[in-house]
């Protein structure tokens, strides 16, 4: 029969283990990243990025699109191999950008945007805060 010490570290060792197993997961699988947690990686990765279109940053070049995307803190540039609608005279206008992070370009390479219309309530705290 194991001591009473010895069945606690059998018992303890595997919850540990479940644990950390489970705090990275949930750590490296969340289905939405910030601009500023792209700064994790080294090595080019798949990400679904959320934030915000920086002013002014959208550029039409031929049957591309290339933009600045914030979080307030850092700032990544996207690539999209396409024409989609984007708002540059603003900076509400939010995004998810999906594809690939290269980080020692900070850059992502594009497959998918999906971009929400601001509400009424976002457009007006906005202008407030340019004429405030």
């Amino acid at each position: 029969m194991m001591p009473n010490r010895t069945k606690i570290i059998f018992l303890v060792i595997p919850l540990v283990i479940v644990f950390v197993a489970v705090g990275f997961i949930s750590l490296y699988s969340s289905n939405y990243l910030s601009v500023s947690d792209l700064k994790r990686f080294n090595e080019p990765v798949k990400v679904s990025v959320m934030g915000n279109i920086t002013k002014g940053s959208v550029r039409l070049m031929g049957d591309s699109i290339t933009f600045l995307l914030t979080d307030g803190v850092s700032t990544v540039k996207v690539f999209y191999p396409g024409v989609i609608q984007l708002d540059n005279s603003t900076s509400f206008a939010q995004v998810t950008v999906e594809g690939t992070y290269y980080p020692d370009l900070n850059a992502i390479n594009a497959t998918n945007i999906l971009y929400k219309c601001p509400s009424k309530q976002q457009i007006e705290e906005y202008n407030q805060s340019l004429s405030g």
